[in-house]
């Protein structure tokens, strides 16, 4: 339920109202009939997070709202600005000017947003010519470091009335003369605020809000949205400079279902030397690995799923990783075409031989591609190293399910939306508890889904840790976000904070 800071205290010592549990038909009460209308035909109803963001957004508060991933918490925040640039009448061309700001801490997430507004503001414009209202003419910009330069100029022309963008690019604009569109902001949403408030990059953020604030007629609503950061109080200071904040935090009904995996018998003994080294390091002297079982067992359970994303901590492993998934399902279906040619009759022999190993992915059990050498391709690798476009096919790849898997680094840890993700696998413990359950989110990431992972230690001393990791996540005992130091509740002051994430 919707709650103000502990101890029922606003964030500048005065006594803060008692919070009421808002009621979700008359929080859905409040939108245009257009708004309603699309909402309750498309989902069965709002969830907690939804309603008492509605609620405290629908009263003019900063708000910060923590709910577990696939919560409904970004539709949650735009949803009450979609309604409300519906409702207004449309501002003359000379005078139109951004309204809605949405800040993402990555690029990939922008997009990722940008395209998942398609739906709300179609379904709204719809649902407002059945009733006979007012069609609204709601624009969406984007501004990143991948933004060509003429959808820049044509920006600082005519802007959207939502534009979404980047910690970086927003500076840059404040420091450009297109930051005259920026003057009509009323929103402003920062979504995952937990990657940016433990950071240098979020104390650049937090002035630019401000410098943001100083161009405005009135300082903007600020809405935080986050799956994992801890404590509120800290992050609300954040969030909104010390002003007061609502803090919508409800009891989590997520529920993951995790499992530490060790893919053999003793992790002492591991077994027969094997070459497993690739690349510079092949040729070297053979050693005892647990790499080949690893492998294994992650293509075991990517061929028994139907879309699986694989994490790794470094760009090197993914890649690395990726290309013996696809080696070793070659090496399966091979293995397949010469049991089937065994078993064939002379007369269909000739056949079968000529069918490409691709062909019979179906009878190895999996469903994958083969590129243009004819090798199984059941992974793609997706990380800050590949380009803008590659990671867009692999990411629709993954969607349509046209592709069984994704070796990804943190570049998939955030809010991006992958489609119905079955499963995910952790190689190595995770960087941290936060991250863990960012990752494994991303499976089951609808209302109500059980979130499925699968961790594979590398060796005994990240066997401890990947346990400890386990068990904290699955308790929801995520790091703390504190400053070093001290500061004064009036933000922000002259000893600028550095924030910092700590155990």
């Amino acid at each position: 339920m919707p709650r103000k800071n502990p101890t029922d205290r606003r964030l500048d010592g005065t006594a803060a109202p008692k919070a009421v549990t808002p009621d979700a038909a008359t929080v859905l009460g409040k939108f245009s009939a257009a708004t309603r209308a699309w909402f309750t035909g498309a989902f069965e109803g709002p969830t907690p997070a939804q309603v008492g963001a509605w609620d405290a957004i629908g009263r003019g508060d900063h708000t910060l709202v923590v709910a577990p991933t696939g919560s409904g918490k970004t539709l949650a925040a735009f949803l009450s600005s979609l309604d409300t640039l519906a409702a207004e009448p449309l501002p003359e061309d000379v005078l139109r000017r951004c309204r809605v700001l949405y800040i993402s801490p990555l690029k990939a997430l922008a997009v990722d947003v940008e395209r998942n507004l398609r739906s709300p503001l179609a379904g709204i414009r719809q649902a407002a010519a059945r009733l006979g209202a007012p069609v609204p003419d709601i624009t969406v910009s984007m501004r990143s470091g991948d933004t060509p330069a003429d959808e820049r100029r044509a920006f600082a022309r005519t802007p959207g009335d939502i534009l979404i963008t980047t910690p970086e690019s927003l500076f840059l604009l404040l420091t450009s003369q297109a930051r005259n569109s920026l003057r009509g902001v009323q929103t402003v949403i920062i979504d995952e605020v937990h990657a940016v408030c433990a950071t240098k990059r979020g104390a650049h953020l937090a002035l630019t809000l401000e410098r943001l604030d100083a161009l405005l007629e009135h300082p903007a609503q600020r809405i935080g949205l986050s799956a994992t950061v801890r404590p509120l109080d800290e992050v609300a200071t954040f969030l909104a400079g010390g002003r007061p904040v609502s803090i919508v935090a409800p009891p989590s009904t997520k529920v993951f279902d995790l499992q530490v995996v060790v893919p053999i018998e003793d992790m002492s003994n591991l077994g027969e030397p094997t070459d497993d080294l690739t690349g510079s390091a092949a040729g070297a002297s053979k050693r005892a690995s647990i790499w080949p079982h690893v492998e294994e067992r992650v293509l075991d359970l990517v061929e028994s799923h139907r879309s699986t994303i694989v994490f790794a901590n470094s760009r090197r492993l993914a890649e690395r990783l990726t290309s013996r998934l696809n080696e070793i399902a070659t090496e399966r279906a091979m293995m397949a075409l010469e049991r089937a040619t065994d078993s064939a009759e002379p007369e269909s022999l000739g056949a079968l031989v000529a069918r490409a190993p691709a062909q019979l992915m179906a009878q190895a059990g999996s469903g994958a591609p083969a590129d243009a050498a004819g090798s199984a391709v059941v992974a793609r690798a997706h990380h800050g190293s590949v380009s803008r476009e590659q990671r867009a096919l692999v990411e629709e790849a993954l969607k349509a399910g046209q592709l069984p898997a994704v070796v990804a680094t943190s570049s998939l840890e955030l809010g991006i939306d992958m489609g119905a993700v079955d499963l995910v696998v952790q190689i190595e413990s995770p960087p941290s508890v936060a991250a863990g359950l960012q990752r494994i989110g991303r499976a089951g990431h609808q209302v109500g889904a059980v979130s499925r992972g699968v961790i594979f230690p590398k060796y005994r001393g990240d066997l401890v840790q990947c346990a400890v990791v386990a068990e904290r996540m699955a308790a929801g005992q995520i790091e703390r976000c504190v400053s070093r130091g001290t500061h004064s509740t009036s933000w922000p002051s002259r000893s600028w904070p550095c924030w910092r994430w700590t155990r």
